[in-house]
C-alpha cells in the first residue's frame, strides 16, 4: 500500500514539472497575439450568413460549386475543409469563423515576423493591437471572405523568406515560393508580393541561385502549389449547382465558362472581368483616392501608430535594406495598386498594406522604448511608453467596436427569407449582390423555395436581362431589386418588400 502510494505520489510530482517545463516554454506572447485577437473576433462576428460576396463565397463552399473570377480555389477547399469542423452554427456562421481564424493566425505570424526584426514583447503586441482592432481588419474578420486568408499567407511568405536568410537552403527558400503559388489560388493580388520577394532573395543571397538544386527545389515548389487550380475543372466536372464562373443569355440560361480549356481557365484566373477597372483612374482623380488612402491608415492605426509606423520604416530601411526593402516594395505595390483600382468596395482591400504598416509600428515602438531606456531615469519613461501603447489599443478597441460589431446582425438572412415569402409560385427574382446570393444560399443549403429562380444581374448583361424580362413578364411573375429606366418604360413597377414586381404596361382602350 505504501509502495503504491509512493509511486502516485512520483507519479503525480513528474506531471506537475512537465506541466511547468511547457508553461515556461510557452510564448504567451505569441499566445496573446492569436488568442486575445480571436476571442473579439468570436464576440463579434456575424451569426449567420452575411451579404454581397460573403454570401457568395458561403454558398460555394456548402454546395461545392463555382466562383466569379478569379476562382479563389483554395479558399473553397480550405473553407470546404473548415467546415466538417463540428464548430456549431449554420453554414454562414462557421464560414464566418473560418475568416476569424485566419485574421488571428495573420495576427500571430505578424507577431513572429517583428520577433525575427528585433521587437520586444512589449512592442510586439501593442502593434498587433492596433492592427487586430483597425476597422477593416476587425470587420473583415467577422463575415466570409477571403482577405484575412490572404493576409495570412502574405504574413507566412515574409516570415519564411526572413527565416531562409537567416539559414539559408533550397529547401529553406522552397517554403516560401510554395506559398506564393497556394496563395495566388487564394487571392489573385499575391502577385503585388512578387517584387518584393524578389528584392529580397537576390540582395540577401544572391549565389544561392547559381546552384541548379535551388531552381529544381523552387520549380517544384511552383509546380506543387499550382495544383491548387485542378480544382476548378473538376468542380467544372461536375457541373455544380451553383456557378457564377459564365453568364446568363437573353433566354435566361446560364452559359458557363469551360474550365476545362486553357482559355477558360485562364479566362477566370487572371480576373479578365474586372480588367477594365484597373488603373481606370485619369490621372487627375488619383489624388484624391490616395488622399483617401492616407485618412484610411490614420484611422486604420488610430492616429497614435501613424509616427511610429513611418519612423519604424525609415529606422528599418536604415538598418537593414533589405529587409526594409522587400517590406517598402510590398506596401507600395498594394498601395498603389488599389488606389488605382476602380471599384465601389476597395477600401476592404487594403489589408496587406495595413499589416506592413503594422509591421513598421512595431519596430517604430520598439525604438521609443529603447530611446526611453537610455535616458538618466529610464524606468518612468518606458512605464509611460508602454501605457500609452497598450492605452492606444483598448481605445481603439472601444471605439472601433460600436463600428464593426455584427453579433445581432440577422438583415441578410431576414431579407432573403422575406423575399422568399413575399414572391409567388416559379417567380423569376434578378437582383444584385446584397439580394440574389443570399437567397441562392437559403434555396442550395437549407432547401427553401427551390421553385423560385435567381439571377444574379453581374452575371447578365442589361440588354439581355431586359430582353428576358420582357419575354418572361407574360408567362410568370418578375421580380427586380432596382428596376431601369428603359424598364419602367415598358412595365409597371411595383414595390413588394425589398423588390418590385414588373408587370405589362396596360395597353389602354383600342
Amino acid at each position: 500500500m505504501v509502495e503504491r502510494f509512493l509511486i502516485l505520489n512520483f507519479r503525480n510530482r513528474t506531471n506537475v514539472l512537465t506541466v511547468k517545463r511547457m508553461v515556461h516554454r510557452l510564448d504567451v506572447t505569441a499566445v496573446a497575439a492569436f488568442a486575445l485577437p480571436f476571442v473579439l473576433y468570436a464576440f463579434t462576428l456575424a451569426p449567420t450568413l452575411y451579404n454581397l460576396d460573403s454570401a457568395e463565397f458561403t454558398t460555394a463552399v456548402a454546395t461545392n460549386g463555382l466562383i466569379r473570377a478569379t476562382g479563389y480555389p483554395l479558399y473553397l477547399l480550405l473553407g470546404k475543409l473548415w467546415s466538417w469542423l463540428p464548430l456549431g452554427g449554420d453554414m454562414g456562421y462557421q464560414m464566418n469563423l473560418f475568416s476569424a481564424f485566419n485574421g488571428a493566425i495573420t495576427l500571430l505570424l505578424a507577431e513572429r515576423i517583428m520577433q525575427q526584426l528585433g521587437v520586444g514583447a512589449w512592442a510586439r503586441l501593442a502593434a498587433v493591437g492596433l492592427l487586430a482592432t483597425a476597422p477593416y481588419f476587425w470587420a473583415l474578420s467577422l463575415i466570409a471572405e477571403v482577405y484575412t486568408l490572404h493576409t495570412a499567407l502574405m504574413a507566412g511568405v515574409i516570415l519564411a523568406l526572413l527565416r531562409w536568410a537567416a539559414a539559408p537552403t533550397p529547401l529553406r527558400l522552397a517554403l516560401p515560393i510554395l506559398l506564393m503559388t497556394l496563395s495566388l489560388g487564394n487571392h489573385a493580388a499575391t502577385v503585388l508580393l512578387a517584387p518584393g520577394c524578389v528584392w529580397y532573395v537576390l540582395t540577401r543571397h544572391p549565389r544561392l541561385l547559381r546552384r541548379w538544386r535551388t531552381w529544381a527545389v523552387g520549380v517544384g515548389a511552383i509546380l506543387l502549389g499550382s495544383t491548387i487550380f485542378l480544382l476548378l475543372p473538376m468542380r467544372y466536372a461536375a457541373q455544380p449547382v451553383f456557378n457564377y464562373a459564365g453568364q446568363y443569355d437573353a433566354a435566361g440560361v446560364f452559359q458557363p465558362a469551360n474550365l476545362q480549356t486553357w482559355d477558360g481557365i485562364w479566362w477566370l484566373i487572371t480576373g479578365q472581368t474586372f480588367a477594365g477597372q484597373m488603373f481606370g483612374y485619369r490621372l487627375a482623380d488619383v489624388w484624391p483616392q490616395a488622399a483617401g488612402f492616407g485618412v484610411q491608415l490614420w484611422a486604420a492605426f488610430f492616429a497614435i501608430g501613424v509616427g511610429p509606423g513611418v519612423a519604424g520604416a525609415l529606422a528599418l530601411l536604415r538598418r537593414d535594406w533589405r529587409s526594409g526593402g522587400m517590406l517598402l516594395l510590398m506596401f507600395l505595390a498594394n498601395a498603389v495598386f488599389y488606389i488605382n483600382y476602380r471599384v465601389i468596395d476597395k477600401n476592404t482591400m487594403f489589408l496587406p498594406a495595413y499589416l506592413i504598416f503594422a509591421l513598421w509600428v512595431g519596430v517604430g515602438y520598439q525604438l521609443l522604448l529603447s530611446w526611453a531606456v537610455q535616458q538618466e531615469r529610464p524606468f518612468p519613461a518606458r512605464q509611460l511608453i508602454r501605457y500609452v501603447m497598450v492605452g492606444a489599443v483598448v481605445l481603439a478597441a472601444g471605439f472601433n467596436w460600436r463600428l464593426v460589431d455584427l453579433s445581432e446582425d440577422w438583415s441578410t438572412r431576414e431579407q432573403a427569407e422575406a423575399i422568399l415569402r413575399l414572391v409567388e409560385p416559379d417567380a423569376l427574382v434578378l437582383g444584385w449582390w446584397d439580394t440574389a446570393p443570399s437567397i441562392q444560399y437559403l434555396q442550395l443549403v437549407e432547401g427553401e423555395r427551390p421553385d423560385v429562380t435567381v439571377i444574379n444581374r453581374f452575371l447578365i448583361s442589361p440588354e439581355d436581362m431586359n430582353r428576358l424580362i420582357l419575354t418572361e413578364i407574360n408567362r410568370r411573375p418578375v421580380y427586380i431589386n432596382n428596376p431601369s429606366i428603359e424598364l419602367l418604360q415598358r412595365t409597371t413597377a411595383v414595390a413588394v418588400g425589398p423588390l418590385y414586381r414588373l408587370e405589362p404596361r396596360n395597353p389602354g382602350p383600342k
